[in-house]
């Protein structure tokens, strides 16, 4: 992509227009330039709302963690999306503050090509993590604590984090294009490298939305068909509730699915009119198309930045979805008052054998020491 200079270009094919196109270009590029100041408010204004929303979920899980309300297990998947939102509410906030009015196009496109690689990734690897460990604990109770260590966790976290950082990485030719467009013959042209990269974006993009709402129906099925078993050999039917916990997820999904979704239409969008943006630039200083090249701008700042913006959305209500399905998290809570905290919960279970001296008729061993309800939680 070529950057344009509007003025000095207006005034070189001001010769070569009559009034009324000369006039159209003047009310296209007015619009432009109000695209692009609602673009520089409302972009920081919502990325410093997801950002405060972020660091109140980070605190808030923290906080449980230490005061034992909830597993550390589930939740340091958790803390590892809400990180990954909070670095990406601070991106789009400092971008968008230290973009000017000439900038602010490429920044939005830098930004929409950051979601739809680092964030649609880090994203979908979050959830799917979730999934599994909600099947894990399903499927094999009594392993889930061996089966799903903190090292484990630990590991899986990183590879998130790396999986995620090297799919970014590898659109760096194109973004460095965007930044510094002088540089796209050499770097990344067209046809042989931005094309194809956005291509395969919207490919994965794809492929990432699918695996995460297959994984979640092939989890639901299988709990589903435990929950049957249960109940037809008059077992307690804690897989039943255990799914219906389950289905409280399916609020970030049905939020993931919506988002990724839009930005998916709208990378098919950006492709489109990619192509006949780099056309016109190859030859505008030659064919004056000044009024379509405002057009296609227009259209590639409006859909980039809108993007953005739902992204920021995204973060804001994956926290309240977050609060709403987990009330655990409200540090005001005790412990005390809440009810169990899962439903295979087990209050009246000891360890510990002591021997009882004096006593007859009675066990021969004492059971002492209750467990703390978290330690038969997944």
């Amino acid at each position: 992509m070529v950057h344009i200079n509007l003025t000095q270009l207006a005034h070189d094919c001001e010769l070569h227009m009559s009034e009324q196109e000369v006039d159209q270009i003047e009310r296209r590029h007015a619009r432009l330039d109000k695209s692009t100041n609602s673009i520089l408010l409302m972009t920081p204004i919502f990325s410093i709302i997801s950002f405060v929303f972020a660091s109140t979920l980070l605190c808030a899980i923290i906080y449980a963690l230490l005061r034992r309300k909830i597993p550390s297990r589930k939740y340091s998947i958790i803390i590892s999306r809400t990180a990954a939102d909070i670095f990406s509410s601070v991106l789009i906030a400092a971008a968008s503050l230290f973009a000017n009015s000439y900038l602010a196009s490429y920044m939005v496109l830098a930004l929409f090509l950051y979601i739809c690689t680092f964030g649609v990734i880090q994203l979908t690897s979050s959830h799917i993590a979730v999934i599994i460990l909600r099947q894990i604990s399903v499927t094999r109770p009594y392993g889930f604590q061996s089966i799903c260590s903190i090292r484990r966790l630990s590991l899986v976290v990183g590879f998130t984090w790396c999986l995620s950082i090297m799919y970014a990485a590898a659109y760096a030719p194109m973004t460095t294009v965007i930044v510094d467009a002088s540089k796209e013959d050499k770097v990344c042209p067209y046809h042989n490298c931005q094309r194809p990269l956005i291509i395969t974006a919207i490919t994965i993009i794809v492929i990432s939305m699918f695996t995460v709402l297959g994984s979640y129906g092939i989890v639901v099925a299988k709990m589903a068909q435990i929950a049957h078993s249960e109940k037809m050999h008059n077992e307690p039917e804690m897989t039943r509730k255990r799914m219906q916990k389950f289905f409280k997820f399916g609020g970030h999904l049905a939020l993931y699915t919506l988002i990724v979704s839009l930005i998916f239409v709208g990378s098919l969008f950006i492709l489109h009119n990619a192509e006949d943006y780099h056309r016109i630039n190859r030859m505008i200083a030659i064919n004056c198309d000044v009024y379509d090249y405002l057009n296609i701008k227009l259209r590639l700042e409006t859909i980039a930045g809108g993007a953005v913006l739902l992204w920021c959305v995204r973060i804001i209500f994956d926290v309240v979805i977050t609060f709403l399905s987990e009330i655990r998290l409200l540090p005001w809570l005790r412990l005390d008052n809440l009810q169990s905290l899962d439903n295979n919960r087990i209050v009246s279970v000891r360890h510990g054998l002591g021997w009882q001296k004096g006593c007859v008729n009675c066990p021969v061993f004492n059971i002492e020491n209750r467990l703390h309800p978290l330690d038969f939680k997944n």
